[in-house]
């Protein structure tokens, strides 16, 4: 009997596969989809990467930093320090109403950006974007940050050496464009480098996408996503593209799919040829006839009379939608970019579209958004890719009041938030991100907002942030970033396949921000018994690795996790006398640093050898702390003197440098490829701690009544790149 219904389930399905393969191949432009270099690229092996070692001495992480084996601070270093502490996050307040330090991924994005201006060319007409991109700082930035191996980094990782294909393709692709000769030391080690690592046409496939506009790449060799995924038609509403990958894929993507399909590409002449960076040419000299000089092309478009067809106009429209009222797609200045160019395609090939007038405005108000993010702030030039306004508002007001500062920002601050929040109770990240809630961000201002006890208004708003996060944990029993269950779709990984070296495609549970919701949980009063929260510690017991740590989503990495997890199974009373909890403090106890620190380098999302190895940082030496705090506190084993020394490299940090910052990456954009420095963390996460160190364990209360804005304002990150990255460069291992 089985078997016949078996059968009968197979001669139903077959035929409607058939019709449903049919009709997708009806869809797809055979002209334009080359099938098979699309199996080529969903099937090709990965280009083996070496991961080296750690150092086998813990000697080679300590920098200035002094061994700490026994801490000798007193009550008032930790006062003083907690000050000093205080007055550097008022320093991020800005408008009377936000707190904001910004972030940044790397200047290789301000490269792409200004190779990018070339190919728009808009300089003179109405569109053009004004720019304040200075070509004499962005080399001065490339030329003086260059690893000796002849690499680029995005951002840097102060426990090793060397850098990324990609980072160094951008960087060496606009120095050419300036005019960099080719047989300099600068170019030959970083043409050098590109060429170990397998050339060009091992970058990752946005980078690709970057060289096929200016023909280094072909567009057959590129993934080709059809129109009709973005139509209105059954299938694409049963893929569901937008509502099943994560909330940072779709501006992408959207943008990327409009120049796909008409193979937007220009010949701007041998000054943006890369033919040298293929493996195949390593050998040639530069008279060989394929370096010839060869003038740009004259700009030929496919003219179209009348309206554009029904699919394209679908897309554009999906592409007016996507960009937020301060002119980015989804919050992002790459997918911006990639949206002014497909909006600049369409008003060439289709100018007497109805259409083209708004295209016009949102070309303006695209540029607006980059030039704002790449120039306007304090990380300038450093790549800053999303704004995360609300995010470190949320960072530097917890800090504040953890350390006791009573001030009026602190106010401010939340009213701020409270008019961020979003109808369905959620909390955006910052500036153009309004259209989605951060659930990060949501439990962080739970937090926050419990600091104003018997404030109705703020209650109100914390039972809403709370019902939205019932809502949308995972069936797994965590809670991802910003949405609920899209950790995976087949349909669209086959389509999606050739992204993921460059971008997580998903938006997976994490032990991160789970360990943050349930603090959120606990500081409205629920408990380990609430049947969310008690799934969310199943959550956390089950994804525990062997080595008894969390990886982490959104920072470095193991340490992150550490100290998101602790404190949230604190905070919901969660008994912290259990075996899987001493393992991960035992793990933790393990990777101290001998000057008192933490650390932990991104290449942990790589190799497990470097899981809680890296220099210590402020950042990642405060998420160890905040757990270790609450296992001393708790008295659930013995932690020796770690807390004292953690204690003690923070001090030594902030007397030194009269204030926190970290000199290697702790946080993420992709985990494993694209990593992310937040300069906010350094000023909030130890604050947190130190100040928590002090309610625990210290001696008084802490006067901050003479808390106030310094007068100064936060040092340029640009006028300390050089020397930062001099500073953590290690010797050879």
């Amino acid at each position: 009997m089985l078997y016949k219904k078996i059968g009968a389930l197979t001669v139903t399905a077959i035929p409607i596969l058939v019709l449903i393969l049919g009709f997708i191949l009806a869809q797809i432009d055979i002209e334009r989809y080359n099938i098979g270099a699309a199996i080529n690229i969903i099937t090709k092996k990965p280009f083996p990467k070496e991961i080296p070692n750690p150092p086998s001495s813990k000697e080679f992480l300590v920098r200035q930093a002094p061994v700490i084996d026994q801490a000798t601070f007193n009550q008032e270093d930790v006062s003083r320090t907690i000050k000093r502490a205080v007055n550097n996050v008022l320093k991020g307040f800005k408008n009377n109403e936000y707190f904001e330090f910004q972030s940044y991924l790397g200047t290789n994005f301000v490269a792409a950006y200004y190779v990018v201006q070339k190919f728009l060319n808009h300089k003179g007409t109405e569109f053009d974007p004004h720019t304040k991109l200075d070509e004499k700082i962005l080399y001065k930035i490339l030329s003086t940050t260059q690893y000796p191996d002849g690499s680029w980094a995005n951002v840097v990782d102060g426990s090793v050496n060397f850098g990324d294909i990609d980072t160094t393709i951008y960087n060496y692709w606009a120095l050419k464009v300036m005019g960099e000769p080719l047989d300099s030391p600068m170019m030959a080690n970083a043409r050098r480098f590109i060429l170990s690592k397998g050339g060009l046409r091992r970058a990752n496939c946005l980078t690709r996408y970057w060289q096929t506009f200016f023909g280094n790449i072909k567009w057959s060799e590129n993934i080709y996503i059809p129109l009709f995924i973005f139509g209105d038609n059954l299938f694409s509403r049963l893929l569901n593209f937008e509502g099943r990958v994560a909330q940072w894929v779709y501006p992408h993507v959207l943008p990327i799919t409009y120049s796909t399909y008409f193979q937007v590409q220009r010949d701007l002449g041998s000054r943006f040829d890369l033919l040298e960076l293929y493996p195949e040419n390593a050998d040639k000299s530069f008279d060989d006839p394929i370096y010839a000089e060869r003038p740009a092309a004259p700009l030929k478009y496919d003219v179209q009379k009348g309206e554009a067809e029904e699919a394209v106009v679908k897309v554009l429209k999906r592409m007016f939608k996507n960009q937020q009222p301060n002119g980015s797609f989804g919050g992002y200045t790459v997918s911006t970019l990639f949206g002014v160019i497909a909006y600049d395609d369409f008003l060439h090939r289709y100018p007497e579209s109805q259409y083209i007038p708004e295209v016009k405005e949102r070309i303006k108000k695209g540029y607006s958004f980059v030039e704002m993010m790449y120039f306007d702030n304090e990380a300038e030039y450093m790549g800053n890719l999303c704004n995360g306004r609300s995010w470190e508002t949320i960072l530097s007001g917890i800090s504040l009041v953890e350390a006791g500062y009573e001030g009026p920002e602190l106010v401010k601050a939340a009213n701020y938030l409270a008019r961020k929040q979003r109808v369905n109770g959620g909390i955006p990240y910052g500036v153009d991100f309004e259209y989605a809630s951060d659930f990060d961000d949501t439990a962080e201002t739970v937090i926050y907002w419990s600091a104003f006890k018997g404030n109705k208004d703020f209650e109100k708003r914390i039972d809403h942030a709370n019902q939205l996060l019932f809502e949308i944990q995972n069936n797994d029993g965590g809670f991802a970033a910003f949405d609920r269950e899209r950790q995976g779709f087949k349909p669209i990984e086959f389509v999606t396949a050739a992204f993921a070296d460059a971008a997580e495609i998903w938006d997976p549970s994490c032990s991160d921000v789970t360990g943050h919701v349930l603090e959120g949980f606990g500081e409205s009063g629920y408990n380990y018994t609430h049947p969310v929260v008690k799934k969310g510690i199943e959550y956390l017991i089950n994804t525990q690795k062997p080595n008894g740590g969390w990886e982490a989503r959104w920072g470095n990495n193991y340490i992150y996790a550490f100290g998101a997890v602790i404190p949230g199974l604190k905070k919901v009373g969660y008994d912290l006398n259990q075996p899987w909890i001493r393992k991960a403090v035992s793990w933790v106890l393990q990777h101290q640093n001998l000057d008192g620190g933490f650390g932990e380098s991104p290449l942990s999302y790589k190799s497990d050898k470097w899981c809680g190895v890296g220099i210590s940082t402020p950042s990642q030496t405060a998420w160890a702390l905040l757990g270790l705090l609450e296992i001393k506190r708790a008295d659930v084993m013995d932690v020796g003197n770690s807390v004292e020394r953690a204690v003690q490299f923070l001090i030594n940090e902030m007397d030194r440098e009269g204030k926190w910052e970290d000199k290697s990456v702790v946080g993420t954009g992709h985990r494993g490829f694209l990593m992310m420095m937040y300069l906010t963390y350094p000023h909030t996460w130890p604050l947190i701690a130190m100040s928590r160190y002090q309610r625990y364990f210290g001696e008084g209360e802490i006067d901050l009544e003479n808390a106030s804005i310094p007068s100064e304002v936060p040092s340029n990150v640009l006028d300390k790149i050089t020397a930062s990255a001099e500073a953590v460069k290690p010797s050879s291992y």
